[in-house]
């Protein structure tokens, strides 16, 4: 596979699988929750915001997790790149 092949699957890949749209969803789902104590939270501070957004990403690695070994050991030296 060439550079260019790989670049439109991964393009291929995010238009079927919208990263925005789940973001969206489960930020709604996690202040909906009732698990955030938004009343207490200073408006200016980005302290929950960071929070949340570390949540959804990680609920969204979980989804996306490699299931053979193979490619586990694959992502995992691959991060070690980026």
């Amino acid at each position: 596979m060439t550079h260019e092949e790989q670049k439109q699957r991964f393009k291929e890949l995010m238009q079927q699988n919208p990263p925005q749209a789940e973001i969206e969803k489960l930020f709604k789902k996690a202040v909906e929750s009732g698990a955030l104590d938004l009343a207490n939270e200073p408006p200016e501070d980005y302290r929950l915001a960071k929070i949340i957004y570390h949540c959804i990403l990680s609920t969204m690695a979980q989804h996306w997790q490699p299931q053979t070994t193979e490619n586990k050991q694959e992502a995992e030296n691959l991060k070690l790149f980026l």
